[in-house]
């Protein structure tokens, strides 16, 4: 041994300069599972404003190769029960869901079922806006240009807390005249995608998706405790209840009775997301190709290439690549992000509306790196290839702008009337609401109104109204009286 060491720090050096020498070279390669309980107390003071007295929380966890090098929770499950939460507390993942189901997709086309190059048409022939080429893989890179379910419920009149269903997102699809923009165009993010791919795993396999996604899926890679919630009167052990927060810290249970899937509704727990994304960096042989397919890059019709893969986003963070997701339903927030070079992973789960989640990893990160987090939006091209356009100056005479409006597509009534010289908008659902006038036929108001903009024939008579609001673009409505209001 003696001799050993001396080849390999030279025999003029005493024994305190080799160990000297040896800790200058050993100590730059420590790996993450050897931090002290510096950085454990690092993470716990970032979240210690979730670990208040009847006060819901969340869970948090750090893995670093196949090591867990962090993991606590923090705050109440149940206030109403004054239960905490726990690393084996189960949360709605929200649209982290969307990778799941896009590794359903993976997993079909690697056994030959199907191909992410088919036409959409070909599982739903009696759609007539599958005639516009979508393809499968358009739906993965949201690029199909589908507009999303959520925006087109709530112009139809639909509440955000109202029970909706696939069957429900299917007949408004089914209505569906247009598209935000052709296939392959924009990249614009949308949830209505996601549903179809769930159904199209349903028509390809014969099993209902949470069945077959538990056999083939989660039960395969040991995630025990992550399944579909397709039944939202389910009793579910373990799962937290979300809460909104209000004013003088009064909390409200924001309870999403949501049943659709596909694009969100999963539960999981941090010690399961952590099984899973160690896949992105050490997979088996047999998930390798998989995981490889899964973060195929998104390209646009003009070759621009997005960073939206097969439901993740891969961008930088600190200089570094990372994949990553964030979720968001009723009081539930989740984030999951891989810095894949680095073999690290960070899980955030939270039942807390209000809770910062992704600038919390960021933060843990910034730790683990050295760095210190800028202002970053995961979402920052979620209109990638989309036009702006200049606004004309707006008209002094809003009487035009009065009558009754319909849309097929949503089967949906809006009436337009002034009160004085005010120009407002009723419906059934909605009530009435101020409609201010930005431009030349062009007004603006609060969601999902935001922007509406009416069309005149060639006479100069207003004909109809195109109505956007998030991720709907130019929804029709056409003009069928000009009575002053119904």
């Amino acid at each position: 041994m003696r001799n050993v060491n001396n080849k390999c720090f030279g025999t003029g050096l005493s024994r305190i300069q080799n160990l000297i020498i040896w800790a200058m070279l050993v100590c730059p390669m420590v790996s993450f599972g050897q931090l002290s309980n510096r950085f454990k107390n690092q993470v716990d003071s970032l979240f210690m404003d979730w670990d208040l007295e009847n006060h819901p929380g969340g869970v948090v966890g750090v893995m670093q190769s196949d090591e867990v090098i962090y993991l606590n929770s923090f705050g109440n499950a149940s206030l109403e029960y004054n239960v905490p939460n726990t690393e084996a507390t189960l949360f709605n993942i929200g649209s982290i869901s969307k990778q799941f189901t896009a590794m359903g997709i993976v997993l079909l086309e690697k056994r030959g079922l199907l191909s992410i190059d088919d036409p959409v048409q070909k599982y739903f022939p009696e759609f007539q806006i599958f005639d516009k080429s979508i393809t499968i893989k358009h739906l993965l890179q949201h690029t199909s240009g589908l507009r999303d379910f959520h925006d087109l419920m709530a112009l139809a009149g639909w509440r955000g807390d109202d029970y909706r269903t696939n069957e429900d997102v299917l007949r408004l699809l089914q209505k569906q005249a247009d598209l935000n923009f052709e296939p392959g165009e924009q990249f614009m993010y949308s949830n209505t995608g996601y549903v179809v791919l769930a159904e199209i795993i349903e028509k390809v396999t014969g099993e209902d998706f949470n069945v077959w996604m538990q056999n083939n899926l989660f039960e395969p890679l040991q995630m025990h405790n992550t399944y579909v919630e397709d039944n939202y009167q389910r009793i579910v052990p373990n799962r937290a209840t979300s809460y909104y927060h209000s004013h003088d810290r009064v909390f409200e249970m924001a309870q999403g009775y949501w049943a659709y899937t596909g694009a969100g509704n999963m539960y999981s727990t941090v010690e399961d997301l952590l099984k899973w994304s160690n896949n992105f960096y050490n997979p088996s042989k047999k998930w390798k190709g998989a995981f490889k397919m899964l973060q195929t890059l998104g390209g646009l019709n003009n070759g621009d290439v997005i960073n939206y893969a097969f439901g993740i986003y891969i961008d930088e963070m600190f200089g570094k690549k990372r994949i990553q997701h964030a979720g968001v339903v009723g009081g539930y927030r989740a984030f999951l992000c891989i810095y894949p070079e680095e073999e690290l992973s960070i899980v955030v789960l939270t039942n807390f509306s209000n809770a910062p989640f992704g600038e919390r990893a960021d933060d843990i990160a910034g730790i683990l790196f050295s760095k210190t987090r800028k202002k970053n939006n995961p979402f920052s091209n979620s209109h990638a290839g989309e036009k702006k356009e200049n606004q004309p100056s707006p008209s002094s005479d809003v009487t035009d702008y009065t009558g009754t409006f319909y849309s097929p597509e949503i089967d949906t009534h809006y009436t337009f009337y002034l009160e004085g010289d005010t120009l407002k908008c009723s419906d059934a659902r909605h009530g009435e609401r101020i409609m201010e006038v930005v431009g030349l036929d062009v007004f603006k108001s609060s969601w999902p109104l935001e922007t509406n903009k009416m069309s005149r024939n060639q006479k100069g008579e207003i004909i109809g109204l195109y109505i956007s609001t998030g991720r709907v673009k130019n929804l029709w409505f056409k003009k069928i009286n000009s009575s002053s209001i119904n």
